[in-house]
């Protein structure tokens, strides 16, 4: 029924005035809503993600949908929309389709919609989250062990995920009590979601001019190693390892172990790296202590963060991004979607 009033209230927002509009859910489909837009029947296929593969998915799935929905899609499910000759519309003010005599064509209030921060999702959150997601047990101890967090850091946590639906709770108390992620994949896309919708944090572009990426990044790490300067990859450097990708994706993006503007400036000096605005390396801080401390090597000489946050960061660098973020989901947990 949310779906459906979803729907209704979607496409009641970017109908012309006067048009008349019946909706109702298919009975044993939640996922779908059959509607009536001036005396046309369509179905409505809602996505919980607006992603080019899950609409690529649903325009395959019999019965084919006139139209799929989503909170909104992304560049790239608008492409994949438009390739595989579906309508579409989001709750962002977009829409495309012609329904009849019927024709909308709007592009999608991007400002209207922007993400905010979620409640309760803090860096330690994220943190404990990207822990979960390599398979960590959902335990104050076992969580402690591996984040080097507090105990009250960790609980908060563990009691936000669970209160969001996102663990089990076992019992609440005694030699039985415990928790379990309760849906894998909810838990990364909500982790994601939040982490995209973080405040922007301090960044610093530097110039580099390397033909191989990896390589140059082995070399200016040695001189970070050297100076005892903490540092991960994450993005499409982590990626090119972990899962690698037919197309280039950018930006490269490295997180070291500094909390101000300065302290990324000077890292980028000890590694004789020269600032430049609109440089293709990005140097950021790290999101979170836990999330440097989760970071492991890769390859030789060659250190990256839990892959959760290489999947979050890829989705949020645009169409390529998006598709190098299913790639690595693919090959990291064989698509347990």
């Amino acid at each position: 029924m949310a779906v459906t009033r979803r729907v209704q209230q979607g496409l009641r927002a970017v109908l012309p005035p006067g048009v008349a509009l019946k909706a109702a859910d298919v009975p044993g489909d939640s996922g779908d809503v059959l509607v009536h837009v001036a005396g046309v029947q369509a179905r409505v296929r809602w996505l919980d993600r607006g992603t080019a593969k899950l609409v690529e998915q649903a325009a395959k799935r019999r019965p084919v949908p006139d139209l799929v929905m989503a909170h909104e899609l992304s560049s790239s499910g608008l492409a994949a929309a438009r390739a595989v000759g579906v309508g579409w519309l989001d709750e962002s003010g977009g829409a495309e389709f012609a329904l009849g005599k019927v024709v909308v064509a709007r592009s999608s209030d991007r400002t209207r919609s922007a993400p905010r921060r979620p409640v309760g999702w803090t860096p330690a959150t994220l943190g404990v989250a990207e822990a979960l997601l390599i398979g960590v047990t959902p335990t104050v101890k076992a969580l402690r062990e591996i984040t080097r967090a507090s105990p009250s850091t960790v609980g908060t946590a563990l009691n936000f995920l669970t209160s969001s639906g996102l663990l089990t709770a076992v019992a609440a108390r005694g030699r039985h009590s415990g928790r379990s992620v309760k849906d894998r994949p909810r838990l990364l896309e909500a982790y994601a979601d939040a982490v995209n919708a973080m405040p922007a944090t301090l960044s610093v572009p530097a110039g580099v001019l390397w033909r191989e990426p990896l390589g140059g990044l082995e070399q200016v790490g040695r001189l970070w190693d050297a100076e005892g300067v903490e540092w991960a990859a994450t993005g499409a450097l982590s990626a090119a390892v972990i899962a690698p990708y037919q197309t280039q994706v950018a930006p490269m993006v490295v997180y070291l172990d500094a909390t101000t503007l300065a302290t990324l400036v000077a890292a980028a000096r000890t590694a004789g790296l020269k600032t430049l605005d609109g440089g293709r390396l990005s140097l950021r801080p790290f999101p979170s202590q836990i999330t440097r401390r989760l970071s492991t090597q890769i390859g030789p000489g060659l250190r990256s963060v839990p892959w959760p946050r290489i999947y979050a960061d890829l989705r949020d660098s645009g169409v390529r991004g998006e598709g190098a973020a299913e790639h690595l989901l693919e090959v990291v947990t064989g698509d347990e979607r």
